[in-house]
């Protein structure tokens, strides 16, 4: 009977104790833009990127195979940050343009902070390119600005840079977005994911009613032990 009791108490005290260190684990969709595996070098349909949002301009393309060549009869051919595919924002060749891919983060703990990692290459008319990471909702976290690394003239896409934009969760889901204001040519986009960047901290409230529950379990354990001993 002592025994039953005393993993009664245990079971009790894992049941309170799960919720209050409860990890939310959310996740980016189609992070790496293969879900959708196009048949040519690019596609102008947001329908193969699911998943995500598009907003503004489309520039050359929105979706981009690095399998097939890119121009200039199959000698220019594109890299990847992840798999086989990414994402572009610009005006593309030759004008300028404003343009965004956004997504909503469901999952998220209150008070969490949380990386967002991903990749970005210039597409090569251009060294360098520019993107602007934010959370339009359920973040008070600013935005932030990020630099690709430098990109050989003409050879679209090839150097990736990895970036990361840290926010802190203000609501159990946020609006991720990337964006570009009056930019020429197309960033690349690619390899997009979220983990946390604190640890979950046990609920003050949550560790109070553990207490008792700890406190009995103790003293079950300690009259168990003495009654084994006087039996003996």
């Amino acid at each position: 009977m002592g025994i039953s009791r005393t993993l009664a108490f245990a079971g009790l005290a894992l049941c309170l104790l799960s919720p209050v260190l409860a990890v939310a684990n959310p996740v980016i969709t189609n992070g790496s833009f293969e879900a959708v595996q196009i048949a040519s070098a690019f596609s102008a349909n947001p329908a193969d990127i699911p998943g995500w949002t598009h907003t503004g301009d489309v520039g050359d393309a929105l979706l981009w195979n690095a399998t097939f060549p890119q121009c200039c009869g199959g000698t220019n051919s594109a890299k990847t940050g992840d798999g086989n595919q990414f994402v572009t924002m610009g005006g593309g060749f030759g004008p300028f343009g404003s343009s965004a891919w956004s997504q909503t983060i469901t999952g998220l703990t209150i008070g969490d902070s949380y990386n967002i990692d991903f990749k970005m290459a210039a597409e090569g008319e251009s060294n360098t390119q520019q993107l602007t990471v934010a959370m339009t909702s359920g973040s008070s976290t600013a935005s932030e600005l990020f630099t690709s690394p430098d990109s050989n003239f003409t050879l679209f896409w090839q150097n990736w840079g990895a970036d990361q934009y840290t926010f802190l969760a203000t609501a159990t889901s946020a609006d991720l977005q990337f964006s570009v204001t009056n930019q020429q040519w197309d960033v690349g986009l690619d390899s997009v994911s979220i983990s946390a960047a604190t640890e979950a901290v046990p609920e003050p409230a949550g560790l109070i009613l553990l207490v008792p529950v700890l406190l009995g379990l103790a003293v079950i354990v300690r009259r168990n032990s003495l009654r084994t001993r006087i039996e003996t």
